[in-house]
């Protein structure tokens, strides 16, 4: 099943690139999608709303499945013609692989 591929196919992508360095500025782009995964957790996820809804929530449980790190930066400006700017575009108009 997949347990028994995962580990496998994951490996050599780490292997190969466990060297690259990075910039401050990747380091908090990284941080930034973090704490956007974060946000739709709380706000969207409708498992999350739902414990959370409870008379009695889970609060522990939600939080241990968010990223150890995150940031938040109110209206990010994303610099024209950069990585990150590239990166969005292919989130909003994802390619059809299949």
């Amino acid at each position: 099943g997949v347990a028994d591929l995962w580990l496998p196919s994951w490996l050599p992508i780490v292997n190969k690139r466990r060297d690259v360095e990075y910039s401050e500025q990747q380091r908090q782009w990284q941080l930034l999608r973090r704490g956007r995964y974060l946000e739709f957790n709380l706000l969207y996820d409708r498992g999350v709303k739902f414990g959370l809804a409870n008379a009695n929530p889970r609060v522990e449980g939600v939080m241990v499945s968010a990223p150890p790190l995150i940031a938040w930066e109110y209206n990010h400006e994303i610099q024209e013609g950069s990585a990150e700017a590239e990166l969005m575009q292919v989130l909003k108009k994802p390619n059809t692989w299949v």
